[in-house]
């Protein structure tokens, strides 16, 4: 095979799956294209994961989210230049997870209080509290796919551009 030949056969196998299929989007309805990307970033190279919140990720029950699909929660570290602001909006934080598109993602604030009404994850929240070192503490539902959605709970860590947005966010099914 010819170097031409292979290049053309890498080519080929990194296509997007997706390439010549109309979205609902592209035709006027409201669901997003997302094309390759299935995975928002959560974690960048370089950015430490807080110790109270490497300490709740992975800790038995208190890690999974309940719901159809009992996701675990994974830590949340990532550059974040707060401005003197704190929290990014629905926008900026669609952009900073890498959203495949951040104008129109579903984000969704809430209040820690609010997302865990019945008390169940207190431990998560309290642990990322901690973190943030009495920052405040905000909920994001980002809307993945019909019924898939990411609760991501986070503070900000710093201030300024040496600041993180950290926490922890895990995968719910709502059916």
């Amino acid at each position: 095979m010819s170097d031409q030949d292979y290049m053309a056969f890498l080519d080929k196998a990194n296509e997007d799956p997706s390439k010549g299929v109309t979205s609902a989007a592209a035709a006027g309805g409201a669901a997003t294209n997302r094309g390759a990307k299935t995975e928002f970033r959560a974690t960048q190279e370089g950015v430490e994961v807080p110790a109270p919140i490497a300490r709740v990720c992975g800790k038995g029950d208190v890690s999974f989210y309940a719901s159809d699909a009992d996701e675990p929660f994974e830590a949340v570290a990532l550059r974040w230049d707060e401005g003197g602001k704190g929290l990014p909006d629905e926008e900026e934080f669609a952009t900073l997870i890498e959203h495949w598109d951040p104008k129109n993602a579903e984000v969704q604030i809430m209040d820690p209080v609010d997302w865990d009404r019945n008390g169940q994850y207190g431990e998560i929240v309290d642990a990322v509290r901690e973190a943030g070192e009495g920052n405040d503490v905000r909920v994001y539902r980002v809307a993945r796919d019909g019924v898939r959605a990411e609760y991501w709970v986070v503070t900000t860590q710093g201030k300024g551009e040496e600041a993180k947005l950290v926490g922890a966010k895990a995968l719910a099914v709502e059916s």
